[in-house]
């Protein structure tokens, strides 16, 4: 049968479970400046003993039946500090220790002496580098100035003015666009740039990098044919730059295989339909090999043209798109809300670097806090799902911000008023039922 002494057993229960309590809400507004802290709860249940009789159950107090994290949206603070992040959504960042993976709210982070971008404890931050395997990996902003070097491809998108007068004649020959003036055979002077500029209807200039990083510039002309809706492509580089003997400076060179013409002459043979669309996508796309004399790797490019148009207007370009960023170091990142990382060069081009990983949980309260704003896998939290932010249901990353604890202090108050009423009534049950077993005793 329960006795007086299950009393005196529910208050040092009481006083235990609500001693948890007031501790969790003190770690709570120890944190509430702690970024991406989430606030946590302490849960109560009853307890009851044994050897009870139907209709006569009696408690034996109560204590805590977990200490639950509540994840919702912390507020975003702007901080202008690029590697300053943010998650506005759901995810985790990744961090590692060799081996050993966190997961973490907080992103604040560093780049740190070796170049790799890590946390305030240098815990490695993973996500999935340009060129990578697909798996997580750490990343390091200095790789871009080893990888992507050269040049492998040119896309170029724009209008040819289909109002352009047809003039066949103005297309170089064979001899004027490629020879140098010393392998002339018939006694013809190749051109110039200024030459070659008076005669083309339209030109444009590309920037391009060899695998030893130099810069050199493909100067492509567009001249009007004879055939209806049709506009003949070359793009030529300094001789100086190709020829073993150096070249003339100045004297343009068609670009072509070891200078032999991959289409008749190095042409490239832009066909439009009547309504301004390419009508010969294939012809559009050609692959050069330029042999650069300065002791670099012959360049293959692929060139792709088919993203012209010709409406009667000014011929323009749209867009140049090429890879490549030749060697430069990193001067300042910039991190879209994607998670992808690009780095600003020194040589003024821009290259990715990769991306911030991010993992989710079906279970995100199942995970264990270990301290430094670092949670780790538990068997309540499920698996890693792992992924980029804005895919599936990860949300964005936002650069430049810092998701603030989530600890409401008014509200932790307010809890800590009613919890210390509870722990004071339940040391008054200790001392009510002590005075009365008192009592009994002086019956005695």
């Amino acid at each position: 049968m329960p006795s007086i002494v299950n009393g005196l057993f529910a208050g040092r229960s009481g006083l235990s479970s609500h001693g948890t309590a007031i501790a969790v809400v003190g770690d709570n507004i120890s944190n509430s400046s702690t970024i991406g802290y989430k606030a946590s709860r302490a849960g109560f249940e009853d307890l009851i003993a044994g050897g009870q009789t139907a209709g006569k159950v009696v408690g034996s107090g109560s204590t805590t039946s977990a200490v639950n994290t509540i994840f919702e949206q912390g507020t975003l603070e702007f901080t202008n500090r690029p590697l300053d992040l943010a998650i506005d959504g759901n995810g985790f960042f990744v961090v590692a220790d060799g081996a050993e993976r966190f997961y973490t709210r907080a992103g604040d982070f560093k780049i740190n002496s070796s170049g790799y971008i890590v946390n305030q404890n240098d815990k490695a931050v993973l996500g999935f580098p340009a060129g990578g395997t697909g798996a997580l990996e750490p990343l390091n902003v200095n790789t871009v100035s080893q990888d992507s070097v050269a040049t492998n491809s040119v896309a170029l998108a724009g209008n040819l003015d289909a109002s352009e007068p047809s003039d066949a004649s103005a297309i170089p020959t064979a001899v004027e666009a490629g020879d140098l003036p010393s392998s002339a055979s018939a006694g013809a002077q190749a051109l110039t740039y200024a030459d070659l500029n008076a005669r083309a209807a339209f030109s444009t200039v590309a920037q391009v990098f060899d695998s030893l990083g130099a810069s050199h510039t493909i100067t492509f002309f567009a001249f009007r044919t004879s055939a209806s809706n049709s506009y003949t492509v070359r793009g030529y580089v300094n001789s100086e730059e190709v020829d073993t003997a150096g070249g003339v400076t100045g004297r343009p060179r068609l670009v072509v295989d070891n200078h032999s013409a991959v289409s008749p002459d190095g042409d490239i043979t832009l066909g439009f339909n009547g309504d301004g669309t390419l009508s010969n996508a294939t012809a559009a796309q050609q692959t050069v090999s330029i042999a650069w004399n300065n002791g670099a790797d012959p360049s293959s490019i692929d060139l792709d043209f088919s993203s012209f148009t010709q409406y009667s207007g000014s011929s323009n370009i749209l867009s140049i798109q090429q890879d490549g960023q030749g060697v430069g170091t990193v001067t300042s990142l910039n991190i879209e809300s994607n998670g992808e990382i690009f780095a600003r060069l020194s040589n003024g081009q821009s290259a990715i670097i990769g991306s911030i990983g991010m993992v989710n949980f079906s279970s995100p309260e199942g995970l264990t806090r270990v301290g430094g704003n670092l949670l780790q896998q538990s068997s309540q939290s499920g698996e890693p799902v792992v992924g980029k932010a804005q895919s599936g249901t990860f949300g964005s990353i936002e650069s430049g911000r810092i998701e603030l604890s989530t600890v409401d202090i008014a509200n932790e108050f307010v809890k800590l008023i009613t919890l210390q009423r509870g722990f004071q009534a339940n040391s008054r049950i200790i001392t009510t039922i002590n005075q009365l077993l008192n009592d009994i005793i002086q019956l005695a």
